[in-house]
């Protein structure tokens, strides 16, 4: 069983892409025979019968509650079929997720990121969902935030030489089916994070070296990759609680959703893009 901490900011869709993890759509398993999810704790079957509703007509459901040891595990089964460099591969993944307020402390009150820490740091994989690649948050949310947890993540590799032999760091770009940023999902290190997140991109780099790796990712997918690259999302703009939304199910086709899961759980390189 891998035991996966998933950390982002608020809206950068944690909640989107665990809830498409759960409900693939048959376009994705048509492409892949084989491919499967299957929830294995109560918390993921949950997920899995709210997800047409999170993701078919958005769905806004109670998000992760900051209060400390509150935040809910969700268990499945992930079955990969034979693919492009990769034979038939299983994997058990517990995922934690962490509300998205915890960025914004680490960044602006970092007396009280401590005890997220140090629930982090009973893991060895993270991974870390970006939406925003303004310059601005570059400048004033992510490369603050990242430093203090740095800082605190050097201290635990100092004190635990497993936990600094075992750490995996991935950090993904979500939402990648705008059109800004589509075209640079191939990749994401070099076309997005370099591009869009330099002083983020430098700090993890130079402080995580080999156990860190980029990933992009979209939940929705765009409407045909090939003849109409619009996002396959719309908004309700008359209801301000209502998230992003399918726009055509029959065209939904998510991207790069199993990479980085990969990635943590083996630290083996998934060739196809798509997965």
């Amino acid at each position: 069983m891998q035991e996966i901490c998933i950390i982002g900011p608020k809206k950068s869709g944690k909640t989107t892409y665990l809830a498409t993890l759960l409900r693939l759509p048959d376009s994705l398993t048509r492409r892949y025979p084989g491919l499967r999810v299957a929830p294995s704790d109560d918390n993921a079957e949950k997920l899995s019968k709210n997800a047409a509703e999170i993701l078919e007509n958005g769905r806004a459901i109670h998000g992760t509650d900051l209060s400390e040891g509150d935040e809910p595990f969700y268990t499945f089964q992930i079955d990969l079929p034979k693919t492009k460099g990769l034979n038939k591969t299983s994997l058990e993944v517990t995922v934690r997720d962490y509300a998205g307020e915890v960025i914004q402390i680490a960044a602006s009150e970092p007396d009280k990121l401590k005890p997220y820490i140090q629930e982090w740091c009973k893991t060895t994989s993270w991974m870390i969902l970006l939406s925003d690649w303004q310059p601005e948050r570059d400048r004033s949310l992510y490369e603050p935030a990242f430093q203090e947890i740095l800082r605190h993540v050097s201290e635990a590799r100092a004190k635990n030489q497993s936990f600094d032999k075992l750490l995996r760091v991935a950090v993904v770009i979500t939402k990648c089916e705008r059109g800004e940023i589509w075209p640079c999902r191939l990749d994401p290190e070099e076309d997005l994070f370099k591009v869009r997140l330099p002083k983020t991109h430098a700090l993890l780099q130079q402080n995580l070296s080999t156990r860190l790796k980029f990933f992009a990712c979209s939940s929705f997918g765009v409407l045909n990759e090939h003849h109409d690259p619009r996002p396959n999302r719309n908004f309700d703009s008359d209801n301000p609680e209502a998230k992003a939304y399918l726009k055509n199910h029959r065209s939904w086709c998510p991207y790069g959703l199993f990479s980085p899961i990969y990635w943590l759980c083996t630290g083996k390189t998934l060739y196809d893009e798509s997965l």
